[in-house]
């Protein structure tokens, strides 16, 4: 797979999470809150397979497709032997937190670089969208309070916290112009267009 093709496959998966996630408002009905969660899911788990993508592409001597190029310590021809240094034996390996995120790519990548400096500018969003999504997959103690600490910073008072759905509609306190997931999934999108090129 070439970089532009992640980029546009991530992109795409962001227009159908959009597009879901619009469906499920209207109208809104017993689907709304199960659609538009599953709708966020969706779009993490396609800027975890981006990130992943887009750092094999690199580590496989692939240049970005525009701006400031990006230089792996190690250009590794073979995609699967990419894979096998990233996997280290084990089965997967984790996009979801961003510190983890940011040293894999600085591990990999001499620095700085636009990647770094991408997560780096976004990494209030990216703890938000882990909390996000950790509540939505997980039942822990944990998940909860750290997702309702994140709903009670962003709209004040005690809103209502027992479903992911309830936040991800809201209009954005910053830009009402916008739901909450209409922001979250902009700036992935935003992101990965400054991470790689347009």
């Amino acid at each position: 797979m070439t970089l532009q093709q992640v980029k546009d496959k991530f992109i795409n998966t962001l227009t159908e999470s959009r597009d879901l996630f619009n469906h499920c408002l209207s109208p809104v009905g017993l689907h709304t809150d199960s659609g538009v969660e599953a709708a966020f899911l969706q779009v993490h788990k396609n800027w975890e397979v981006f990130l992943e993508e887009t750092l094999i592409c690199i580590l496989n001597g692939q240049v970005v497709l525009s701006g400031v190029a990006i230089s792996p310590k190690l250009i590794v021809a073979d995609r699967d032997l990419i894979r096998v240094i990233l996997y280290q034996d084990k089965n997967y390996i984790e996009w979801t937190d961003e510190v983890t995120i940011r040293k894999r790519f600085e591990r990999h990548l001499i620095i700085p670089n636009r990647i770094i400096d991408s997560l780096n500018v976004i990494s209030t969003e990216l703890k938000d969208i882990i909390k996000i999504r950790n509540f939505i997959a997980h039942s822990s103690g944990t998940a909860k309070i750290n997702y309702e600490n994140l709903v009670r910073a962003r709209l004040g008072g005690n809103p209502d916290t027992s479903r992911a759905s309830y936040y991800l509609k809201e209009l954005d306190r910053e830009d009402n112009s916008r739901t909450y997931f209409d922001k979250y999934i902009g700036t992935l999108e935003v992101t990965a267009e400054q991470m790689v090129g347009t």
